[in-house]
């Protein structure tokens, strides 16, 4: 592209992302320098395909050289009002994310899913729903694989689906979905972001550059998604749990239900879903919705709902000992993740949870807790903080391991009950990431 080519281009960030955005500009005939704050100790890999590459890099800072550019690629893990990015506005230079970055190459249509919940889970679903449907889908963003790195591959009679993060919002300008998905709206992330309005209005960015010939899918039951929505220029299609006059998705007999264009279609039970919940059935009403809205027939749609097991450390099962059921759900980071988990079982729980706080008010858990819940185990930074929250509910103990509360979630539970690590807050203390912290329960379960 001529407005690429010859370009001096600073990508802030080796992380996945990062290297993936530099390559992607460099074949693009930028000429691109990475520079990264972590040291070259904790990054040889990386440093390795950089070199490979022809990349100029440097580690352990950032020195005066990445202020040589036209414009900036910034890692979202990279606060917007970090003294770095200061200094770039300062001297006039164009900020960017990576996301934005690869729309400009993408020639397939966007589906765009945010939220505060239940974006892994939806564009996964959806990428199987296009799958099922044998048309062409990347699936990429937020979710795992960063969109620079599977873009080229995206063709015009495909699909291009994505998870999109509050943090990779704040440095669109020209991202444009065919379909945005807007999930729910709750606190998250506020120890950057600050309150909810600043959230609110980050998150509605991923419709700023809709037409009226674009499409929003949001939750009309989520008021304050539902007041964002109203600034909307594209056609909205709403989901719900009722009927409603306009475009929808709605339960009818536990059957999920679509109408469109004034013709009721009715997809599946509930009870044929491959993944369980409340809220998996609004997720799966957003799916069908924007699958159908994208020219997918009904038949794929029920394959895909039928087979489709969900994602690792969501709701993850994985294995019964003596009459105890065991689940994963290391990816519940805030507070509402850990309200749908809580509310997805029959069974008495012994809750797992605690780690790094984000700012959460955990006493918006005290009624499902007490409701839900035979035993609580807390481990990680936010364990005192969680133990107030919870004071007086349950029997409580806190650990100082993800072993210790895995052996003391056993000697709790008794047959019947279900041991479910949902920590309500990020793995940042203990673990690398929110994976790590799975994968090491899954070990600790697996060794009972």
């Amino acid at each position: 592209m001529s407005e690429i080519r010859g370009k001096h281009v600073t990508v802030l960030g080796a992380a996945r992302s990062g290297i993936a955005v530099a390559q992607l500009l460099a074949r693009k005939g930028a000429r691109v320098f990475l520079s990264e704050i972590a040291p070259l100790k904790d990054k040889r890999e990386e440093a390795e395909v950089l070199t490979s590459t022809g990349i100029p890099f440097e580690f352990g800072g950032h020195t005066s050289r990445i202020m040589d550019a036209d414009w900036w690629v910034v890692s979202p893990g990279i606060c917007q009002s970090s003294s770095v990015l200061q200094k770039a506005k300062e001297k006039g230079i164009p900020v960017w994310g990576e996301l934005e970055v690869s729309s400009w190459f993408c020639r397939a249509p966007i589906v765009g899913v945010t939220g505060s919940n239940g974006k892994s889970t939806v564009t996964a679903l959806l990428g199987e729903v296009f799958r099922w449907a044998e048309r062409p889908c990347v699936v990429a963003g937020n979710i795992g694989q960063p969109f620079s790195e599977c873009v080229e591959s995206a063709v015009v009679e495909g699909v291009a689906v994505l998870e999109v993060s509050s943090f990779q919002l704040e440095t669109v300008q020209s991202f444009h979905p065919k379909v945005a998905v807007f999930l729910n709206l709750t606190p998250d992330h506020l120890d950057r972001h600050g309150c909810m309005d600043t959230y609110g209005r980050i998150k509605s960015r991923i419709f700023e550059n809709q037409t009226d010939s674009d499409y929003l899918v949001f939750n009309v039951l989520d008021p304050k998604v539902a007041e964002l929505a109203r600034r909307a220029r594209s056609q909205r299609v709403v989901f719900g749990m009722e009927e409603d006059s306009m475009g929808c998705g709605f339960l009818r007999q536990e059957v999920l239900t679509l109408r469109l264009q004034e013709r009721d279609e009715e997809i599946l039970s509930i009870h044929e879903m491959g993944i369980r919940g409340d809220h998996n059935v609004a997720n799966a009403l957003a799916v069908a919705l924007t699958a159908r809205l994208m020219g997918v027939d009904l038949q794929p749609i029920r394959q895909a709902f039928r087979t489709f097991r969900g994602l690792p450390h969501r709701m993850e099962f994985i294995r019964v000992v003596n009459g105890v059921e065991w689940v994963n759900d290391s990816k519940a980071t805030n507070v509402d993740s850990v309200w749908y988990a809580l509310g997805s079982f029959s069974s008495p729980i012994i809750l797992i949870a605690g780690g790094r706080d984000k700012d959460a008010d955990f006493g918006r858990l005290r009624e499902r807790v007490g409701k839900e819940v035979r035993g609580i185990v807390l481990f990680g930074e936010a364990a005192e903080k969680m133990e107030t929250a919870f004071r007086g509910l349950q029997p409580l103990v806190k650990v100082s391991s993800l072993k210790k509360a895995v052996e003391k979630a056993r000697e709790m539970a008794e047959p019947g009950d279900v041991v479910l690590l949902s920590p309500g807050c990020t793995s940042f203390d203990m673990f690398r990431n929110f994976e790590d912290r799975g994968e090491q329960f899954k070990a600790l379960v697996g060794q009972l």
